[in-house]
């Protein structure tokens, strides 16, 4: 049997197909066997029939419809590698993003959790691209140097598995990332931003897709931060939760004005954007409901 890879990739594909040349010819085949590519897909969303077979590469079935939190879960629970890096097919890393990553790894210390790098605009984005950058990743911008921080875009980061599987409670719902932030800080866990560890957003997307996804996201974000309270106080987050878009609307609203990169980004996209954040919203207060009503993994 070969020795174990040392960094497993988990890249949730979920109807980004078309993006899947660009990410392998990203990450070419380690000589040392130091790496595995696992293709974390829906049993629903077929691969290519032109698939290439490598064998450092590995295809991992997940439910039909999963959501991404769920298909990175069956990533590290598939894993042979000591970190995994979770990505998604949305965002394929650019030249110099395995290198980096193994150089990381190599210099971690006790105390590292995870290390996430920047989620780069694509400048020929078409509207539905550009309204989904400013909605999920306009704080995830080139990063300029080497810091700790509390949260992680688990779109482009890195994980210390063992640190992730003993959050067992955790994983049936899958890994949704700023549950498992938090333990780590509460566990004395550092988690960091680093320079040079970059993708490209090249969004596949359709406007109608995206909105059942922030609607399913939205969903099990409001269940989640709901359920376990008291019911007194599942009533007061469901009634409030119309309140929701217009705060949300607002407090981007003022981000995007005040920074020259996201009103160029903006430009011809906002309408989409607001829409997106509408159905997220529209999606965390059905959460709420589930929560509310005792309904548990619910989705739309």
């Amino acid at each position: 049997m070969s020795p174990a890879p040392i960094l497993s990739l988990a890249i949730a594909v979920q109807g980004a197909q078309a993006n899947l040349p660009e990410i392998l010819g990203a990450l070419p085949a380690d000589p040392a066997g130091r790496v595995e590519i696992l293709i974390c897909i829906a049993a629903d969303d077929p691969l290519p029939a032109s698939f290439p077979a490598r064998p450092d590469l590995h295809v991992i079935s997940g439910r039909a419809d999963a959501l991404i939190p769920e298909l990175w879960r069956d990533g590290f629970v598939a894993a042979r590698g000591e970190w995994v890096a979770t990505l998604t097919a949305h965002c394929p890393p650019r030249p110099g993003w395995l290198a980096r990553a193994l150089s990381l790894i190599a210099a971690a210390d006790a105390q590292a959790a995870a290390f996430g790098g920047a989620i780069l605009a694509d400048k020929s984005s078409d509207r539905v691209t550009r309204a989904v950058q400013l909605l999920r990743y306009a704080d995830a911008g080139s990063v300029a140097e080497r810091r700790a921080v509390d949260d992680l875009s688990a779109d482009n980061a890195i994980y210390r598995r063992a640190a992730v599987l003993n959050c067992a409670d955790l994983l049936a719902d899958g890994f949704w990332e700023p549950n498992y932030h938090r333990r780590f800080r509460s566990a004395g866990l550092t988690l960091e931003l680093v320079p040079g560890l970059e993708v490209l957003h090249r969004n596949r997307y359709s406007a109608r897709a995206f909105m059942r996804q922030r609607r399913r996201h939205g969903r099990v974000f409001g269940r989640h931060r709901s359920e376990g309270r008291p019911a007194l106080a599942r009533a007061a987050m469901l009634a409030a939760s119309p309140a929701a878009f217009p705060v949300f609307a607002l407090k981007q609203t003022r981000k995007i004005l005040s920074r020259p990169e996201l009103r160029i980004g903006s430009r011809g996209s906002l309408g989409l954007f607001y829409l997106f954040l509408a159905n997220w919203c529209l999606g965390e207060m059905a959460g709420y409901a589930d929560a509310l009503a005792g309904r548990s993994g619910a989705s739309t």
